[in-house]
């Protein structure tokens, strides 16, 4: 089920839906990079969602950040075996929007 899932492409299209997957997972990535260094320089402060205060203030930031990564990677491992392509695509995106784009403005500005 696996096998065939990745080599499923996008409805009018020649491109390999596993590469949606992909981007998901690279972002997740960034992000996890970036709320990484803001709470290292900020403090735990810096992390809007309080339910990864709460374990990042049980377990530590790093393990806290792995298992919230690993978690949202599995998740839409899911919706891409279930052919949720634009559902993924369209969370990459406001993932990107809406939780990077502000990090990186502030961590941008902040090095110069």
């Amino acid at each position: 089920m696996l096998a065939q899932a990745l080599t499923l492409t996008l409805p009018n299209s020649r491109t390999r839906s596993v590469w949606i997957l992909a981007l998901f997972a690279a972002v997740q990535v960034a992000d996890a990079v970036m709320t990484f260094d803001a709470v290292e320089r900020f403090g735990f402060a810096a992390e809007g969602n309080p339910v990864l205060l709460f374990y990042m203030s049980t377990f530590g930031l790093g393990v806290t950040l792995i298992g919230a990564k690993a978690l949202a990677i599995v998740l839409a491992t899911a919706l891409h075996i279930r052919a949720h392509h634009l559902t993924l695509a369209l969370l990459t995106l406001v993932y990107v929007v809406a939780a990077m784009a502000p990090w990186a403005w502030v961590l941008g500005t902040l090095t110069r």
